[in-house]
């Protein structure tokens, strides 16, 4: 390893990556704090109670990284919105249509007519799904795009750091 890459190793700062929102981060850093993320996020699921709380914890650097991702585009960091939006909204209206599909539908639910149950649960797994997609586009569309080049108004060019 050459004295100037030893130099980058040592001056990558893990604390502004997953607790800073400001400046930008490479393409290969944003999938490295996500797939931190997600394994931690995964090894807390298995922990009852405490882990619910460590998982909610695990918002802010997940947001951290996706926000200094859409710097690096050229994006604000408000679009990072996008999927929690698109989740908290479609949740909602999913159980929203299957508290009136139930409500409706309710003398052929309790006599388990299967075309019942399907009425009320079809909607909302073809809305979750959709809500699935949306927030695997948004992940991949940050992840996958390129840096915008040069410096931008969040700050210099990672690539050339």
């Amino acid at each position: 390893m050459t004295t100037e890459s030893s130099s980058q190793v040592q001056s990558f700062d893990w604390k502004h990556l997953f607790f800073s929102f400001e400046g930008r981060t490479r393409r290969s850093h944003f999938w490295i704090g996500w797939l931190v993320c997600l394994g931690l996020g995964v090894v807390f699921g298995w922990i009852p109670l405490f882990g619910f709380v460590l998982s909610i914890a695990l918002i802010w650097p997940n947001l951290a990284i996706t926000v200094k991702r859409l710097h690096d585009m050229g994006q604000s960091g408000w679009l990072a919105a996008i999927p929690y939006a698109v989740g908290i909204i479609g949740t909602i209206v999913a159980f929203t249509m299957i508290g009136a599909t139930a409500f409706m539908n309710a003398a052929a639910l309790e006599r388990e007519d299967p075309a019942a149950i399907i009425a009320l649960v079809g909607p909302a797994m073809g809305l979750f799904g959709l809500m699935f997609l949306v927030g695997l586009g948004f992940l991949l569309w940050i992840g996958l795009t390129d840096s915008q080049s040069g410096d931008n108004r969040f700050g210099p060019n990672p690539k050339r750091l």
